[in-house]
């Protein structure tokens, strides 16, 4: 799992976004997955976060956390432009096209994340070309975009009070069930969903999909104070990136999936020419997981017997279903993701292809052996040349 220390992650962070920095463009005014129409700036996350230090430094009163928040709102109707909302501000809702008999998606970046993040543009394509889908994105990218990770952690519950009131609020004034809303979480985002969740009881949200919830600060932290399997009716976790971000623990979820041992994934660094190349493991959950809202058998995967197994890298294909190459390839047993939600129980091992289409969409897990994270690659390339 690595020994990396937090200030060894924001040292590794700060130097590689500046190295970077000369590197991509701003988005365009669309916003979908396509070139030039979502943001992957470098330059931006770097400014915003000296910001935000500077900020600190100088004592600056923060804004209320109604002002520091985004919801920005996608439908069939408007699936490049968005719309914004707002909690308690019914003018906005009633101007905007939102429509209570269509489900409700909710996108949540993690740290250093934006609303216009390639990865998110790329889940709300994914609902959209589905049908019929209400599809929010928080952008909290102005608590997010700060180096200090330990002091982002700190503001999740207060944000997760804003996103309850915000949920309450589209259900009081339109009926929207709550069953119909699911949280779609990255990283720190997983945790503000779970927080969400816990608020909004005795009421349930349909489900909670955990994009590689992040691990860090949160691997110290009870059920209460991160997610939990009962924080909606039905929780999953893909786990893409054990070794720096990512968070082990089979405990925050009925369901948890294990893409490639979430170890390196096969794609990285950065097949997607989205992501920072030492974060690409980290951000593989949301594009596995997109890609399992198109095409909800994509991902097919292995039953294992206990965390230890995925963690030793030893589930196998042994026992019933087992095909030609008993110890490489069997039927799979569920499927990662998907859309709508199908409840699952357990542990899992999937694979993954080396481009997209990622899945294999064959009903069959073949297993492979695990492979290095590229945190490891990208830490040790010469910082200069």
């Amino acid at each position: 799992m690595g020994s990396l220390t937090g200030m060894h992650i924001l040292s590794w962070w700060l130097w590689l976004l500046l190295l970077g920095a000369a590197g991509m463009t701003v988005s365009a005014q669309y916003f979908a997955y396509a070139p030039g129409k979502c943001e992957v700036t470098i330059s931006d996350v770097i400014q915003a976060m000296l910001n935000t230090e500077t900020g600190i430094l100088l004592g600056r009163r923060r804004p209320p956390q109604s002002k520091l928040l985004q919801y920005e709102l996608y439908t069939p109707l408007n699936p490049e432009e968005r719309q914004l909302l707002r909690p308690g501000d019914i003018g906005m809702l009633k101007n905007s096209h939102f429509n209570p008999k269509w489900p409700v998606r909710v996108s949540i970046h993690g740290w250093a994340g934006k609303g216009t993040s390639c990865s998110n543009a790329a889940i709300k394509d994914a609902y959209l070309s589905r049908g019929n889908y209400n599809v929010i994105i928080l952008d909290w990218s102005r608590q997010a975009m700060d180096f200090s990770y330990p002091r982002v952690s700190k503001q999740l519950p207060s944000i997760a009070a804003n996103v309850a009131k915000m949920l309450r609020f589209l259900h009081d004034n339109t009926g929207v069930p709550y069953e119909q809303i699911y949280l779609v979480g990255h990283s720190a985002g997983s945790h503000i969903s779970g927080l969400t969740g816990k608020l909004l009881k005795p009421q349930r949200l349909g489900a909670i999909f955990a994009l590689d919830p992040a691990g860090l600060t949160q691997l110290s932290l009870g059920p209460e104070e991160r997610l939990d399997v009962n924080d909606a009716s039905y929780v999953e976790s893909i786990h893409t990136d054990l070794t720096l971000l990512g968070n082990p623990s089979t405990k925050l979820s009925h369901a948890s999936f294990f893409a490639n041992w979430g170890l390196g994934q096969p794609h990285c660094p950065n097949a997607t020419a989205t992501e920072f190349d030492f974060v690409c493991d980290h951000f593989a959950a949301m594009f596995y997981f997109a890609e399992s809202v198109r095409q909800p058998k994509s991902f097919a995967a292995l039953r294992c017997s206990s965390a230890q197994s995925v963690i030793s890298a030893t589930c196998n294909c042994s026992g019933a279903g087992s095909q030609k190459h008993a110890a490489q390839t069997c039927s799979g047993d569920e499927f990662m993701g998907g859309e709508p939600a199908v409840p699952k129980r357990g542990i899992f091992y999937l694979s993954t292809r080396p481009r997209a289409p990622y899945g294999t969409a064959d009903g069959l897990v073949h297993v492979r052996r695990p492979r290095p994270t590229t945190i490891r690659k990208t830490a040790n390339r010469p910082l200069l040349g």
